[in-house]
């Protein structure tokens, strides 16, 4: 299975390193597939589809790989499908070549002369600060605080060389940048926390935090989250093995960094940190204290996404605590403006089957949210089908003609259910006042189908620009009307000829061309056309070209 070649260097690094550490586990290799789990700041599902032995199709529910790229994931579960054993570290991207050229240096190494090798390793140590910063820490040394203001340096000099003097990073110069910053968090930070110091890596791991927070960017490839997901899997790796003192150090720092001082999305790691874990009373009393704060703050502010989402975290932590829900309620009804509370208050309330006040919110929260289309069609929604459970048939019609000519216009299911309600004499009359009603740019066509109102759909085709509604409704026309549309296929390709000098389009044209040729009289009528437009076109070249290959 050849494979390597889709991962840029960079990634395949990340996934030696993952399957190193053996992160990879459930691994299942079939004929035609191959699936793992790889555990990093969260656990991601790596799926391969196989075809013949190679791969034809990889994913991965992690951000990185959600925007269309391969990612480390899917190399670590595929160095571990190439080491199945799982006892064979691999430390390159080309294995068969490593055992040689450790043999070699290790050879070169032992038949040194050993004064030469101290006064070698002595003058490069000097002059590399990144070279003596590993050095010491593969010695196990403690870290002083000259030791953390160098490391500092060597982050702070990783910033400068890519930022130039503007401050900027740009396109170009992104991914060198986030690789020699995951360098620094793969190889020296990582090696602290082996050495179990774990303080000094998570002072060192917040500086990059916030530096990366705080430095302008073009993230167009999304290295801002590779960053911060690597920030996450550090900070989890300590969680798991500090000690009561540095997890109150952690808490704090979470908490008093929560202010603005890295951009938004950003705070977003820090929040998901703070709350899957420190589930301690101690923890858990400051988190309530702390979430009610804040979506107090930012309700002050007038900041409706800010608000909304602390009181939703303020709402989650009391649950976690296990408040009377009386009390939760209490906060929701006094927090009704904002609609993910209305909304998980609606639920409750039904869960309870207390449906009054949960329709009474629901005709409220249309009021108040009538800016907002979307929540509002979620709401008439929710009433309808409350409606229909309660067997209220008046309301639950009213409902589905608002949604069909308010909130979900020209929906069809809305429609069917809408129809389900009538005779097949009633609705003749109700779907006229549905067509009468629509707006114009509502996709009435779709209900002529519905209804097999042929002619109706036919005009509508007929009427629209282009050909998209042709060829979408095609297949239930031609038979009946294939002049009509025959005569469609000749207006626009006529158009389109009178304008067009683009290569592409002129193939775009023979294609249409040979879709009017399986018309009845098509071929006749492609041909005429060919003819016109030979005597009228003959200097456009790529036109000729095109049109010999019908």
């Amino acid at each position: 299975m050849i494979w390597q070649q889709l991962f840029q260097n960079r990634i395949l690094d990340r996934g030696i390193d993952y399957y190193n550490r053996r992160l990879v586990e459930d691994l299942h290799v079939g004929d035609e597939f191959i699936e793992g789990t790889v555990y990093g700041s969260k656990k991601y599902k790596v799926h391969i589809d196989m075809e013949d032995g190679e791969i034809v199709d990889m994913s991965c529910n992690c951000p990185y790989a959600l925007e269309g790229n391969y990612c480390k994931h899917m190399a670590a579960v595929l160095f571990c499908v190439e080491y199945k054993n799982g006892a064979e570290a691999v430390t390159g991207m080309d294995s068969e070549m490593v055992p040689d050229k450790e043999e070699s240096v290790e050879k070169m190494v032992k038949g040194a002369d050993e004064v030469l090798i101290r006064n070698f390793l002595t003058g490069i140590l000097k002059n590399d600060e990144k070279l003596l910063n590993r050095f010491r820490s593969a010695l196990c040394c403690k870290i002083s605080p000259v030791d953390m203001k160098r490391y500092k340096n060597q982050i702070n000099e990783i910033f400068r060389k890519y930022s130039e003097s503007h401050n900027f990073i740009d396109y170009y110069n992104a991914w060198p940048f986030v690789s020699e910053l995951e360098e620094f968090l793969d190889n020296d930070i990582q090696g602290i926390l082996e050495n179990k110091q774990y303080e000094e890596a998570f002072e060192l791991t917040n500086y990059i935090f916030v530096k990366i927070g705080n430095q302008d960017m073009d993230d167009s490839d999304g290295g801002t989250g590779v960053l911060c997901e690597r920030c996450m899997e550090i900070w989890k790796e300590i969680f798991e093995c500090c000690d009561e003192k540095l997890k109150k150090k952690m808490f704090r720092w979470y908490t008093e960094h929560l202010d603005g001082s890295v951009i938004d999305y950003m705070e977003e790691y820090m929040e998901l940190i703070l709350f899957e874990n420190f589930k301690e009373d101690e923890f858990m009393a400051y988190k309530l204290k702390f979430t009610k704060d804040k979506a107090s703050e930012y309700k002050e502010k007038d900041d409706w996404y800010n608000g909304e989402k602390w009181a939703l975290r303020y709402i989650a932590v009391m649950q976690e605590q296990k408040k009377p829900q009386n009390i939760i309620d209490e906060y929701c009804k006094k927090n009704l403006k904002f609609s993910r509370v209305r909304k998980y208050y609606i639920e409750n309330c039904i869960k309870r089957k207390e449906y009054d006040v949960a329709i009474n919110l629901l005709e409220e929260g249309k009021t108040l949210d009538k800016g907002l289309p979307g929540l509002v069609a979620d709401y008439s929604l929710w009433l309808k089908d409350l409606y229909k459970q309660l067997g209220n048939r008046q309301n639950y019609e009213k409902e589905l003609w608002s949604l069909i000519l308010k909130y979900r216009i020209g929906d069809v299911t809305i429609y069917k259910e809408l129809k389900s309600l009538y005779t097949e004499e009633e609705w003749k009359e109700k779907r006229e006042i549905i067509f009468k009603k629509l707006p114009p740019y509502a996709e009435i066509d779709k209900l002529y189908k519905t209804e097999k109102l042929y002619d109706r759909l036919l005009k509508a085709v007929l009427d629209s620009p282009g050909l998209y509604k042709l060829t979408e409704y095609e297949k239930c026309l031609k038979n009946i009307y294939p002049k009509e549309l025959l005569g469609k296929y000749e207006t626009a390709v006529k158009d389109m000829a009178s304008y067009t000098s683009d290569r592409q389009k002129y193939r775009e044209i023979v294609y249409i061309l040979r879709r009017m040729e399986k018309y009845p009289g098509g071929k006749e009528k492609v041909e005429e056309i060919v003819t016109d437009w030979q005597s009228a076109y003959k200097n456009r070249r790529a036109m000729m070209d095109e049109l010999k290959k019908l």
